[in-house]
């Protein structure tokens, strides 16, 4: 059964972007953590919000041609890649969507908002955080403020050439701890 995945990268200090919501200085790591890791292989359909969407597209060619995704969004303003679904009613639905439609992984691309969305509704089985040896200061920090707290199982960890290093974590579901 497919796992649904949280993947993402942040600065060493916590920022998965600067105050101006610019990510552009992940761009160096993005072959290692995104292309050589195998990432993409495993993954068969990406959840993703609209702003995280519209970035994706504003960076040129559309990385997911070959998995099905899934838009949150109430609105549709925009041109919406080909074989994309947008999705009204929230994470829930999407994610059910997005298992579906494949056997493999479902990826929650982000942005923070969907990506502590999933976590706080209890869909993600795996979270996958790799840091960049890149220090910004200030900005967009990766969570902001779960309702709940969540207790996660360390699985691992791989540092990468360029000096990213992931760290993979199984949600531990039995032991679920209660909210603020």
């Amino acid at each position: 059964m497919s796992q649904v995945r949280l993947y993402t990268a942040m600065s060493l200090d916590g920022f998965v972007a600067d105050s101006d919501g610019d990510s552009t200085w992940l761009e160096p790591y993005q072959n290692s953590f995104i292309y050589q890791s195998g990432f993409l292989d495993s993954i068969g359909a990406v959840v993703l919000g609209r702003r995280t969407c519209q970035m994706v597209q504003a960076f040129g060619e559309w990385p997911y041609p070959d998995k099905s995704a899934f838009i949150l969004s109430s609105q549709r303003p925009w041109a919406v890649p080909a074989g994309a679904h947008i999705v009204p009613h929230g994470i829930v639905p999407a994610v059910q969507a997005a298992r579906e439609c494949t056997s493999k992984d479902v990826w929650i691309v982000g942005g923070a908002v969907t990506m502590q969305s999933a976590l706080e509704a209890g869909l993600v089985d795996i979270v996958e955080i790799c840091i960049a040896p890149y220090l910004i200061g200030s900005g967009l920090s990766l969570l902001n403020s779960l309702e709940k707290q969540q207790m996660l199982e360390f699985d691992g960890i791989h540092a990468f050439t360029d000096g990213m290093v992931k760290l993979r974590y199984d949600v531990v579901r039995s032991q679920r701890i209660s909210g603020r």
